[in-house]
């Protein structure tokens, strides 16, 4: 009996001992047990702090990267001509005001100078930061394409309203269904695991290959170079730095 009893207690131990270092690891990506699961709820933090800034190479207000870096970020919301010589990954989270700004207000202007003549294309990559930004960024990807870049939009432009409020899902929902998302089918939506380790996968490259620790971040790739913006830059240097991009190749 005894021995039975030191054999119960040590399995006992050891899966205490592992569910706390498993809660210590998921805390540190930036999970807590909530509700009976692991929710998302706090900022990325990178496995790796940045390089000191006297060992990186930058072109203007960007980090150039390896030029043969392999990132295998989505491509379904994008925006311009495929064929555009650069790539403007924008990586973002729906709750974040630098972001919205960047979106609602530097966007626009991209668009008409660079996306319009089919020298840039843009895919918006979600980068969510706690567990609203992820319901908004799961919708995202369930709302019909077409109407996806409206959705986007909306979300940004609604953000105080939905990111203040006890009552996000029922905002984001409705933000959904506005965008032609049923109710039954954006409920189901935020129930798709897949979806939603999607997500968390893009988000983790971004940690790990691009040294992310916020948002927004912006990957121009193209004309042999990847090259990275972190933060937001005002629109007249982000213009010059584009153009001399294009440049690089006589484009």
């Amino acid at each position: 009996m005894e021995k039975f009893i030191r054999i119960f207690s040590a399995v006992i131990s050891s899966v205490v001992v592992y569910v706390f270092f498993a809660y210590l690891y998921l805390s540190y990506k930036g999970f807590v047990y909530q509700d009976g699961t692991f929710v998302l709820v706090k900022a990325a933090n990178a496995e790796e702090t940045l390089p000191d800034e006297t060992q990186l190479e930058t072109n203007g207000i960007a980090t150039v990267l390896d030029q043969n870096l392999a990132l295998n970020f989505p491509k379904n919301n994008l925006i311009g001509n495929p064929d555009a010589p650069l790539t403007m990954f924008e990586l973002s989270s729906l709750s974040c005001t630098h972001c919205a700004d960047f979106h609602l207000s530097i966007l626009p202007d991209l668009q008409k100078d660079f996306v319009e003549s089919g020298k840039l294309n843009i895919v918006f990559v979600s980068f969510p930061l706690e567990k609203k930004s992820m319901q908004a960024a799961m919708l995202a990807e369930c709302v019909n394409p077409k109407n996806r870049d409206n959705y986007i939009k909306m979300v940004f432009e609604k953000q105080r309203e939905w990111m203040l409020s006890s009552s996000t899902e029922e905002y984001l929902l409705k933000y959904a269904k506005a965008n032609g998302l049923s109710n039954t089918a954006a409920k189901d939506c935020l129930k798709n695991d897949k979806l939603a380790e999607q997500i968390l996968a893009n988000r983790q490259e971004g940690i790990d290959k691009l040294k992310m620790q916020g948002t927004p971040a912006f990957l121009i790739s193209g004309n042999g170079s990847n090259e990275i913006i972190y933060g937001v830059s005002g629109y007249d240097s982000l213009k010059s730095y584009i153009e001399k991009r294009l440049e690089n190749k006589g484009e």
